[in-house]
């Protein structure tokens, strides 16, 4: 499978909670529409968020070893976070345009 496709399919189809950070990435956005914040700002602190979210996450739940147990692999992992990422940026950019 190339990059694109295990995006596809472990980013975003597999993903079981890109639903929550879907929410909290456009959420987050008309947060800071409300509180006056320009727009590459209120990006800016989406992405802050969701990547901080995604570190926390891996140590969280035992690093290296907890995420091989968890995803299968820290390739599926990655993907799965570059997913939760997307999507929530993804959410932030339709909001605020």
């Amino acid at each position: 499978m190339n990059f694109l496709s295990k995006l596809l399919k472990w980013g975003f189809q597999q993903n079981t909670w890109i639903f929550f950070h879907i929410y909290a990435g456009a959420i987050g956005a008309k947060i800071g529409e409300y509180i006056g914040f320009s727009d590459l700002k209120t990006l800016a602190i989406i992405f802050i968020c969701a990547f901080g979210w995604e570190v926390v996450e891996f140590f969280w739940d035992g690093g290296v070893k907890g995420m091989i147990n968890i995803y299968g692999s820290l390739e599926r992992w990655a993907y799965d976070s570059l997913g939760d990422v997307a999507g929530a940026m993804l959410s932030a950019i339709i909001v605020v345009i």
